[in-house]
C-alpha cells in the first residue's frame, strides 16, 4: 500500500507525535493536557508502553484475564488509545474495567490515575528490535512522515527524533516512577512473554488481581500466541496493510537482519552509557 502525502508531525515540549486527527485539530498541548486531566476510574487499567514493544499483544491478553474468554477483541484497539481520541469523554460509556492504552510518557499519564495508585501494566522489549519493528511500522504508517532507508531511520533512533521521543528517556521515566510509587506499576518483558507465555501471563494476572485455572491461562497463551493473532486479527493491521502492519514478525533478534557491526557498536555504547543506572534487564538475543 503506497503512504499518502506526508502532514507535519505535530510537536509539544520537546517530542514529536504522530499526526493523529485529535493532534491536527487541537494541536499537541491541548491533547497532552486532555490526557493529563482525564478522569480516571479506580478499576482503569493503563498499559504503557514504547512504540512497537507489544501493546497489541498485551492489550488482548489483558482483556482475556479481565473477560475471562480467549476470543480476540472485535473492537478496533485505538479506540481505548488515549491520543488517538478526540473526545476523552466517549470512554464514560465504556463498562468497567477500562482497559486504556497509550505510548506517551509517564509524566503525561492521567494525573489521577497516578494520585489514586491505579493499575499500570508497563511492557518492554529490547530496543534493538523495537528499533526495526519501529522502521518497517514507519514506513507504512501514514500518521509517521517517513519514507527512508534503513540507515536514515536508525539515524533518527539514535538521535532521539522519532516520534514519541527516545526510547531512552521512556523507560528510564518508567523505571524510575516503579521505584517511587511501589505497587502500582507492574513491569514485563516481550522476550519473556514471548518464551514462556503461560509463566508470565500467570504473572500478569496475579498483579491485575484475577482469578484463573491453569487451564484459561493455558488456553489465553495459545489464543495469544503470534500465530494465531496474526492469522484472526482484524482491526486496524488490515485497514493499512494487512497482516503486515501491526504484527509483522514479533521474533526476537530480527535487529541481527539489519544492523550492520559498525552500527551494532555504535548502539552498544550509547546503551550502555543511557542505561548505566538502570536494572532492567533485556535479552537481546
Amino acid at each position: 500500500m503506497e503512504k499518502l502525502e506526508p502532514v507535519p508531525q505535530p510537536e509539544w515540549d520537546g517530542i514529536s507525535y504522530p499526526s493523529f486527527i485529535p493532534f491536527r485539530e487541537k494541536g499537541a498541548e491541548k491533547v497532552m493536557q486532555d490526557i493529563m486531566d482525564f478522569k480516571s476510574r479506580e478499576s482503569d487499567i493503563i498499559l504503557a508502553t514504547h512504540c512497537k514493544s507489544g501493546t497489541h499483544w498485551g492489550y488482548e491478553i489483558i482483556q482475556m484475564l479481565l473477560r475471562n474468554t480467549t476470543e480476540l477483541e472485535k473492537g478496533v484497539k485505538s479506540n481505548s488509545m488515549l491520543e488517538g481520541i478526540g473526545d476523552l469523554s466517549s470512554l464514560d460509556s465504556t463498562p468497567s474495567p477500562r482497559i486504556l492504552d497509550t505510548h506517551c510518557k509517564f509524566k503525561y499519564l492521567p494525573k489521577q490515575h497516578i494520585e489514586k495508585r491505579n493499575k499500570i501494566v508497563h511492557i518492554v522489549r529490547n530496543p534493538k528490535d523495537v528499533c526495526v519493528s519501529f522502521y518497517h511500522h514507519a514506513l507504512k504508517d501514514n500518521f509517521i512522515n517517513f519514507n527512508g532507508s534503513w540507515n536514515d531511520f536508525y539515524e533518527l533512533w539514535m538521535s532521539g527524533k522519532l516520534v514519541y521521543g527516545a526510547w531512552y528517556s521512556y523507560e528510564l521515566e518508567i523505571e524510575q516512577a516503579e521505584k517511587d510509587i511501589p505497587g502500582m506499576i507492574y513491569t514485563c518483558f516481550y522476550e519473556d512473554i514471548k518464551q514462556e507465555p503461560v509463566k508470565e501471563i500467570k504473572k500478569l494476572a496475579d498483579f491485575l488481581g484475577v482469578e484463573c485455572s491453569a487451564t484459561h491461562i493455558e488456553d489465553v497463551a495459545k489464543a495469544t500466541s503470534f500465530k494465531n493473532m496474526q492469522e484472526k486479527k482484524f482491526d486496524i493491521t488490515q485497514i493499512f496493510d494487512g497482516k503486515g502492519f501491526i504484527y509483522r514478525k514479533g521474533e526476537i533478534g530480527d535487529w541481527k537482519n539489519y544492523f550492520t557491526v559498525a552500527q551494532n557498536e555504535q548502539f552498544d555504547i550509547q546503551f550502555n552509557e543511557k542505561m548505566k543506572d538502570s536494572n532492567l534487564k533485556l535479552t537481546f538475543a
